[in-house]
């Protein structure tokens, strides 16, 4: 049990950093766009969380793949496909009960569960904060019409 929290906890930092580094590079691909598109709004905020989801949508896959490699190092199944199908369950936290699991391994599916529920926050915290940084241009954009007084 305490080898499989360790493992787990390793993977689990493994998975962070996988998402530190894409995070970093959406900031620094969509700030170096950013002055090719001020004058575009709409066009910069459509292209900025299209290149946001593919970097998300493949540090979320190196993140299932490295728990896949884990659950076949440990014998949890018989080859990495069935390792990647299961961690990525396990991942999504849809879970594919305990049956399928040994007995001594019961922590890793839980553990890869926790880390999707935190790599899955920190994807929708990524494109939150894209999403309200275009905010005010639009808001702004709207209120140039003269008002009433």
């Amino acid at each position: 049990m305490v080898f499989d929290f360790t493992v787990g906890f390793i993977v689990s930092l493994i998975s962070m950093f996988i998402h530190l580094l894409a995070t970093i590079i959406i900031a620094k691909v969509v700030y170096a766009l950013k002055s090719d598109f001020d004058e575009r709004g709409n066009l910069f905020l459509s292209f900025s969380l299209t290149i946001m989801y593919l970097i998300l949508s493949v540090a979320l896959f190196a993140s299932v793949t490295v728990w896949g490699l884990l659950f076949y190092w440990l014998g949890l199944v018989d080859n990495f496909g069935n390792g990647f199908y299961s961690a990525l369950v396990s991942y999504t936290t849809l879970g594919f009960g305990d049956a399928s699991q040994m007995s001594e391994t019961r922590l890793v599916g839980p553990m890869a569960a926790a880390s999707g529920i935190l790599m899955f926050s920190w994807a929708a915290a990524v494109l939150i904060y894209v999403l309200q940084a275009h905010l005010p241009y639009f808001i702004t954009k709207k209120d140039t019409t003269p008002s009433k007084s």
